[in-house]
């Protein structure tokens, strides 16, 4: 008895340790090798953790700790996010973006009444798709841990994500420009001097390459990190407050407006490392969910599943590219919004180089900012709409 108890100790230390230190290993190897790189180091934590899982038998700590590192991610994400800079977007690429989000909600809409007789609960990946293609990855995460998604499912959506979105990538930055640019008007560039200091200074917080990710990082931003549990508890405390229970609907809608809230607050908005923080509690996530994996996921609904979110991305772009074209919205600023809903601020200036427009980064940048304080609000609030109309 007492040996099994000190294995239980012993399994749960390595669990910690892999899940703390495993992120760092799997953004060295997505940068040392470019195969991995396209694959991503979410996707590569997936992955880790899945093997992990075939091999250690105690996993249960894995997903106790996953269950509250989202609620304290997202607000962290969203702290350095500066929302004044919206004013910054001329009107046609903030039209643009706005047609991004409306695109992928009618899309998604309209892939939920074509599975929904073949995944259960298809509304909840509808709400999935509206938070990934309008914010990013981790939207899709806030809003399949508001919905109750299983640990398996939530991987096997973001699988589907690498592949589809992979395969979007690609053709963003090599034929999409040419064709783009012959079915849409041309780009009018300016003679505006752009703000290069502010491009940067968006540049290091929200690319990865400019801000490293380590362990080391979150204990030296132990304040920042305090604002996101603080967050967290609040939201706790009014679910408890308006529901008597632990609602994760409510708790991933109120650490959101934290989140929003608190990047008014300058010191806040300017303090070092929160959004990168956030981003490594999001691969902590990743690991731990992967060592919940369950292979019994892997049947035809895996299949059914991806051809659910090719269909909603794919639909979308070429939804939003019609309506950019009735709104006469030029190409370059289609693409990048395009690119901002799909992947957020980090895929932005390798598009914007594929352009060879280095005018459409910064309006970019802050559409992909806008977009991961948007997703979960409209992921959230069409899968409940949905369920309630549709079931």
């Amino acid at each position: 008895m007492r040996f099994g108890g000190h294995m239980t100790i012993f399994w749960n230390v390595l669990v910690v340790l892999i899940m703390a230190l495993g992120p760092r290993a799997m953004v060295l190897l997505s940068k040392r090798f470019r195969i991995l790189g396209m694959l991503g180091p979410v996707f590569l934590c997936y992955a880790c953790g899945i093997l992990f899982s075939l091999i250690i038998p105690e996993k249960k700590i894995a997903m106790d700790i996953s269950e509250i590192l989202v609620p304290i991610a997202i607000p962290l994400i969203l702290f350095s996010a500066d929302l004044s800079s919206v004013r910054k977007l001329a009107k046609p690429m903030l039209n643009s973006f706005i047609l991004v989000a409306v695109s992928v909600s009618l899309v998604a809409c309209a892939t939920y009444l074509i599975f929904r007789t073949l995944i259960p609960e298809a509304y909840k990946y509808a709400g999935m798709i509206i938070g990934l293609y309008t914010g990013g990855t981790p939207n899709l995460m806030a809003i399949g841990a508001a919905l109750s998604v299983s640990e398996s499912h939530i991987v096997l959506a973001n699988a589907s994500d690498v592949i589809v979105g992979g395969t979007y990538f690609l053709l963003l930055i090599s034929v999409m420009p040419r064709l783009t640019r012959r079915f849409l008007k041309p780009f009018v560039k300016t003679e505006t001097e752009s703000d290069e200091g502010f491009i940067q200074n968006l540049e290091k917080t929200y690319i990865p390459d400019k801000e490293p990710f380590s362990l080391k990082l979150i204990l030296r931003h132990v304040p920042i990190v305090l604002l996101g549990i603080l967050s967290l508890a609040i939201a706790a405390g009014l679910a408890l407050l308006i529901t008597g229970k632990l609602d994760v609907v409510i708790i991933m809608l109120v650490v959101t407006t934290c989140g929003i809230g608190f990047s008014f607050i300058k010191k806040v908005r300017a303090a070092p490392g929160s959004y990168t923080v956030g981003q490594y509690l999001i691969l902590m996530f990743s690991l731990g969910i992967g060592m919940s994996f369950n292979f019994s996921a892997l049947n035809k609904e895996a299949l059914l599943l991806l051809a659910m979110f090719a269909t909603a991305q794919f639909g979308a772009v070429l939804v939003h590219l019609l309506l950019s074209k009735a709104c006469k919205i030029d190409a370059d600023t289609s693409l990048i919004t395009s690119t901002a809903g799909v992947y957020g601020p980090a895929f932005i200036v390798p598009v914007a180089e594929a352009l060879d427009n280095r005018e459409v980064v910064l309006p970019g940048l802050i559409c992909g900012i806008l977009g991961y304080a948007a997703g979960n609000y409209l992921g959230i609030g069409i899968a409940i709409a949905l369920k309630f109309f549709g079931g």
